[in-house]
């Protein structure tokens, strides 16, 4: 089920949309610069933290506290005991052993899709062809039909439960505390499967009584699964499970809390099971790498977006005859993609000079090597044939 929708943009507001779109572009690029510069500080003070938190760091036993190791940093290896059940306030479903509960919802609703193609035109004017889809999905967020472009036919009902989640308030660690949802970030889910008595006690507190019911470990309302209507809904839960736990960080009473260090860093590690204090803070600076890889992708990508985005202008004015506009965004999504290695490398060097000079220096000859490679080979492009 679908339709189609044109429209047409002329070429005078083709090159309106472009200068805009060169000013973000502009505030992209110095945005991504800023952006990376400042992920190179945080690695390196992430990694300086580590290397002083892991030459800080006290073992200790759990099973009880040393007034000793109170405002140091310490590691402990643990049991995970909830001080009580886990419970979903809305619908009464309980669970024991768990440090938390998960509660998904999902609703049968309509889906608007959106699939557009833009054909450029003779004269630097575009035609854009935007189909608008409409399947029934299982989704678990609410689908506003309100804003679809066919709402006749495709209406959706409101979406009645939200997804929660629901902690212990306290867990014994030995003879440590900390709360469940200071801990989930290492727990694991597991199925917590709904039985028929659970489903009608659910029903009722719901105000729905006897119209839930228990199906395949979940609740569900509606009258049949296997041709679900719109406005059928099917709530499944997952237990939060942590049974041991291992932490590094400031002993503070009977908790542990975020350790500050030199550089003005915080430390707190958790890691699911028994871990070493050596293989903890390896794994965080193995996370540290990892995220400033990532972040540095990231700050790439923006700062080819921004160029293109700047260059665009050219490929539009070169539309009057689709051809040559196609040629020139060509050209200039190459000179974005040099450009964006450039100063990308010669940013993440500048702020890695202090801690490693050698890789610094390192990414400033790379990156002088990419524009030297790509001006000679444009030299060459370029120089006349001699008969």
């Amino acid at each position: 089920m679908s339709f189609e929708e044109r429209t047409s943009t002329s070429w005078f507001s083709r090159i309106g949309g472009a200068l805009s779109g060169a000013v973000f572009g502009i505030i992209l690029v110095i945005g991504a610069i800023i952006a990376l510069f400042w992920n190179e500080g945080r690695s390196v003070a992430t990694y300086q933290a580590l290397q002083e938190g892991l030459g800080a760091v006290a073992s200790t036993d759990a099973a009880k506290i040393n007034p000793a190791l109170e405002g140091k940093l310490v590691h402990i290896q643990s049991d995970v005991l909830p001080n009580a059940d886990v419970s979903d306030p809305e619908t009464g479903i309980t669970a024991t052993g768990p440090i938390g509960l998960e509660r998904h919802v999902e609703m049968y609703q309509w889906v608007e899709t959106q699939d557009t193609k833009t054909e450029k035109k003779l004269g630097g004017g575009e035609e854009q062809v935007t189909t608008y889809s409409y399947s029934k999905e299982w989704r678990d967020s609410a689908q506003d039909s309100s804003g679809f472009k066919q709402q006749e036919q495709h209406e959706n009902p409101a979406f009645w439960l939200a997804s929660s989640t629901n902690f212990v308030e306290t867990a014994k660690l030995g003879a440590f505390t900390a709360s469940g949802e200071s801990l989930q970030s290492v727990a694991a889910r597991k199925a917590h499967p709904i039985s028929t008595e659970e489903a009608n006690a659910a029903s009722e507190t719901l105000g729905y009584p006897g119209e839930g019911r228990a199906l395949s470990g979940a609740l569900y309302f509606g009258a049949n699964e296997q041709e679900p209507e719109i406005g059928d809904t099917k709530i499944t839960y997952e237990d939060i499970v942590l049974p041991t736990v291992s932490i590094v960080g400031m002993q503070s009473g009977n908790s542990l809390v975020e350790y500050t260090t030199k550089n003005e860093n915080t430390l707190f590690l958790l890691a699911a099971g028994r871990q070493t204090a050596a293989t903890m803070f390896a794994t965080g600076q193995s996370e540290n790498a990892t995220l400033t890889w990532l972040i540095r992708a990231g700050g790439l990508v923006a700062l080819f977006i921004g160029f293109m985005l700047i260059f665009a202008i050219f490929g539009v004015l070169g539309d009057v005859i689709p051809i040559f506009g196609s040629i020139i965004a060509f050209g200039t999504g190459l000179i974005s993609f040099v450009l964006a290695l450039a100063i990308g490398a010669t940013v993440i060097a500048i702020g890695w000079f202090v801690a490693r000079p050698l890789l610094s220096i390192g990414l400033l000859t790379a990156s002088a090597a990419v524009v030297f490679a790509y001006l000679k080979y444009g030299r060459k492009k370029a120089a006349p044939v001699v008969a």
